[in-house]
């Protein structure tokens, strides 16, 4: 139909056929007809002209979303003994030298379980990975600490923790709002230094925080907790001794231990409901376990 009245259009542009039309047009029967295919057909051309015109204009790029690899130099500052972060990114070239929290993030960051696993800053934060000047602008995908984006980057990537959690008593939508009476992610995991807490943390400390009596109200939940402090009080020196190794500071023959009690460990403290006596028995045997050969690695390796 559109082809037949363009045609009928550029027919009607020949002398000829113009005359024709005009002769027709002088009837009163035919003039509108006439008129209306004229300013249809005109419509559907310049429609079709505009459209061509929009597909010769390149796409815009889509952000660029792999990191540029840098050699990272370690600036004058920099705590002796500590690597740098195993992938060289741009982000992490400018703020090894940003100082304050600027760089303290990149020193978290190191041997974090994401800096073992190559990822970087644009994974969690977006942002432009090749102009340092457009490294934090909007249209590269930025968020900056905006905390409903990254707890939204957590459940995409750790989507059995975050069913387990929603499952719970400690679920919030925090796509709606942020609701300081609800746990975040990276109130109990922190941020930058995922897997490699400092030393103050307390995983009990922050059931704590709104439990005045975890002891009594959840009993075999909260000797969990407290054994699990234990085992990362000795994982922290185990990191801190072997943090040089750029695979995983955990020594190979204990790594699949503290992979299983992990998981294990996840889905009840994501789920955040009372287990049995003899669950957590078995937990806090394994880890009690896991603790004492670790510290006997670390005897070892004096």
């Amino acid at each position: 139909m559109e082809t037949a009245l363009i045609a009928l259009l550029l027919a009607s542009l020949a002398p000829g056929a113009w005359c024709a039309v005009t002769r027709q047009a002088r009837s009163l029967r035919f003039l509108p007809v006439v008129s209306a295919t004229i300013v249809l057909s005109c419509f559907l051309l310049m429609t079709s002209y505009m459209s061509a015109g929009e597909a010769k204009v390149p796409a815009k790029a889509k952000p660029q979303v792999e990191p540029v690899r840098k050699k990272l130099v370690a600036p004058k500052n920099w705590p002796d003994g500590h690597p740098l972060p195993i992938v060289g990114s741009n982000c992490a070239a400018c703020h090894l030298t940003a100082g304050r929290e600027l760089t303290a993030a990149v020193t978290n960051f190191v041997r974090s379980v994401h800096d073992i696993n190559e990822m970087t800053c644009y994974d969690c934060h977006g942002g432009n990975s090749r102009d340092d000047v457009k490294a934090h602008e909007g249209e590269f995908g930025f968020i900056g600490t905006k905390k409903s984006a990254h707890i939204q980057g957590c459940s995409e990537c750790h989507s059995e923790e975050a069913e387990l959690l929603a499952s719970g008593p400690h679920h919030w939508d925090f796509t709606t709002r942020i609701n300081t009476e609800y746990p975040l992610c990276f109130d109990c995991h922190g941020n930058h230094d995922i897997g490699n807490p400092p030393a103050d943390f307390k995983l009990a400390a922050m059931c704590g925080d709104c439990h005045d009596k975890p002891q009594k109200d959840f009993p075999n939940i909260a000797a969990v907790v407290n054994e699990n402090d234990k085992l990362w009080g000795t994982l922290r020196k185990v990191h801190k001794k072997n943090i040089a190794n750029t695979e995983n500071p955990v020594p190979p023959r204990f790594r699949k231990d503290v992979d299983s009690l992990r998981t294990d460990t996840m889905q009840i403290i994501h789920s955040a409901m009372e287990i049995s006596s003899a669950t957590a028995s078995s937990l806090n045997g394994r880890a009690e376990k896991l603790r004492l050969g670790l510290e006997n690695w670390l005897q070892s390796t004096k």
